[in-house]
């Protein structure tokens, strides 16, 4: 149904057959934000997405694999030059323990303190951290988009009058909490992910058939045709990346 697909924050390389996805992608014309967990992994695939038109492979750092993988910020930083996208970044609140916290919290404000005014696209974690991570973005230099957003009303609200962009999934469509927060995402910050294997309907299997979802959602929210909605999120992604998307 749509003629525009995007997906700003998937994981290619967690699926067994990467070549597949990403020629999928391709074949689909979607522009899409591959997102690493490690600068190790992000490592591996440097240059891969030159080959490809519709993928951009970002640098990342997960808050959750900090814990066991706490000595990477290094290679992050000599890996800066050579990406436009960073994510996956950001805080996880998930994580009990005191002590993680602050060296999550460490290592994202070293990341937004290296990465801040060069041009970079941030796509961000911030599970119940959403106060932690509004407080490091602060004055960050840079477009920002916050992944899977399901934090405090204020927070989201602060991060619309910073001009933030929300990336929005299925799954978040599926929950009264998540209808909550969608609901007061004004459309011109709008944009679409699948976080893909994380939601069911793509555990196995990668499709970017969830876009025409999101976008009937949209289009009965704010009883627009499904049409303007799908326009008006390629307008939002372009602004993004700073590039026209045909």
């Amino acid at each position: 149904m749509s003629d525009f697909y995007m997906d700003a924050h998937m994981h290619f390389d967690l699926y067994k057959d990467k070549n597949k996805i990403l020629n999928y992608i391709e074949q689909m014309k979607s522009y899409t934000i591959a997102v690493t967990n490690l600068p190790d992994i992000y490592k591996q695939y440097v240059g891969l997405d030159e080959k490809y038109k519709y993928t951009k492979i970002a640098l990342g750092y997960h808050p959750e694999l900090v814990k066991d993988f706490p000595d990477q910020l290094e290679t992050f930083k000599e890996m800066i030059p050579l990406a436009r996208y960073i994510g996956e970044i950001g805080i996880d609140g998930t994580i009990k323990d005191k002590q993680i916290m602050l060296r999550q919290e460490n290592i994202f404000d070293k990341i937004l303190e290296v990465t801040s005014g060069k041009d970079k696209v941030l796509s961000v974690h911030s599970r119940r951290a959403s106060k932690e991570v509004m407080h490091h973005l602060n004055n960050y230099n840079g477009k920002v988009i916050l992944h899977w957003f399901s934090g405090r009303i204020q927070d989201l609200e602060e991060a619309i009058d910073r001009g933030y962009f929300f990336s929005i999934n299925p799954q978040m469509l599926k929950s009264k909490a998540g209808e909550t927060i969608v609901s007061r995402i004004p459309v011109h910050r709008i944009l679409i992910e699948s976080d893909a294997p994380f939601i069911n309907e793509l555990k196995n299997e990668y499709s970017v058939r969830f876009n025409d979802y999101i976008y009937q959602y949209f289009s009965t929210l704010y009883a627009v045709p499904y049409k303007q909605v799908m326009m008006r999120v390629k307008v939002n992604f372009a602004e993004v990346i700073k590039k026209d998307v045909k």
